[in-house]
């Protein structure tokens, strides 16, 4: 009988073992760009601590995609929540300019949130990823 058990729990330990964790794709376009020049600086990223700038963060997706082609897919993401930052690199000079702190340049957050003072929250942008195919329209603002 301890046989048996010991054998089934071996054998449910192998199976949970080889599973492999589930996976979400993200499928993100953007929209409200005023020109198709340059291109869009993308960060996503899954820890609060290097929400917005995720320049430290060693496990964020930094992606250059052409403004032309405002899409990005991503596949393999875990199933967590990831915030997504984007800005217009409309002049393709890899940093945001900004006049007086307030940036020249379109900038955007995944679930669109009104951006007023500084930027949002991570918790008013997180999207959850679900294994699937999972879509964000994120749209760009301007302010100068």
């Amino acid at each position: 009988m301890i046989a048996r058990f010991a054998m089934s729990a071996a054998l449910l330990a192998a199976a949970t073992a080889a599973a492999p964790a589930p996976t979400g794709k993200l499928d993100l376009s953007f929209t409200n760009l005023r020109s198709a020049k340059g291109n869009l600086l993308v960060c996503i990223t899954a820890d609060p601590r290097y929400f917005p700038d995720c320049t430290d963060d060693p496990d964020k997706r930094f992606l250059t995609v052409p403004a032309a082609r405002p899409v990005l897919q991503l596949s393999g993401l875990p199933a967590k929540r990831f915030a997504v930052t984007v800005h217009h690199d409309e002049n393709a000079n890899d940093k945001l300019d900004t006049f007086v702190g307030v940036p020249k340049e379109g900038i955007g957050f995944s679930r669109n949130p009104r951006i007023s003072f500084g930027p949002p929250k991570f918790d008013k942008v997180a999207l959850p990823i679900a294994p699937g195919t999972n879509r964000e329209a994120v749209k760009l603002q301007y302010f100068l």
